[in-house]
């Protein structure tokens, strides 16, 4: 699949709103709240994306790709801040969900190791989201602890913490090369 990633901005807040309700409609069936991904989660998830990509801000990076015709099919959002001993935070990846399997995932989380360019990087997982941790396994990263969510919808489920100890080296080793390329305007 042919695929672009760039920066996302304010243009882009209905977009990366919309595949991240599609994503958890389908990757969190059996682990979030039914009642909250049936309505509630459009209302939060808008309200998230609108307060991350309205004003731009050094500390987080929102990637987003597209298909050659600009359809947006995933994206990934990286919070730069360190956690020590884990590095940067990859907050959010996601792909269309009718698209997974096609490399999206893996192509992103190589952009989010690429604009890490140094150091550690890590996420967190639902321990139910099977898929997905047999995903990051593929990708390199191993998971190092384990604790309860604080998310809306999910009485507390337990997330393991993915760590890929130096990104760039480590991580992502297959992934195919990009250009990210700037936000417009």
């Amino acid at each position: 699949m042919s695929l672009s990633i760039r920066r996302a901005g304010t243009g882009d807040i209905a977009a990366v709103a919309g595949l991240h309700i599609a994503s958890w409609r389908v990757a969190y069936v059996d682990i979030l709240d039914p009642a909250y991904l049936a309505g509630p989660i459009e209302a939060d998830r808008t309200a998230v994306w609108t307060e991350r990509l309205a004003a731009p801000r050094d500390d987080l990076t929102v990637l987003l790709a597209e298909t050659r015709d600009g359809s947006p099919v995933g994206f990934v959002c990286v919070i730069h801040a360190e956690d020590p001993p884990w590095g940067r935070l990859v907050d959010n990846l996601h792909a269309r969900p009718d698209l997974r399997g096609t490399g999206i995932g893996a192509r992103l989380l190589a952009a989010a190791a690429a604009i890490i360019c140094h150091g550690d990087m890590h996420l967190w997982v639902y321990a139910a989201n099977d898929g997905a941790r047999r995903f990051y396994a593929r990708q390199g990263g191993r998971e190092v602890d384990i604790q309860a969510s604080d998310k809306v919808g999910s009485a507390g489920k337990p997330l393991w913490r993915v760590h890929w100890p130096d990104a760039r080296r480590q991580a992502l080793a297959d992934a195919t090369p990009m250009t990210i390329s700037p936000l417009p305007g």
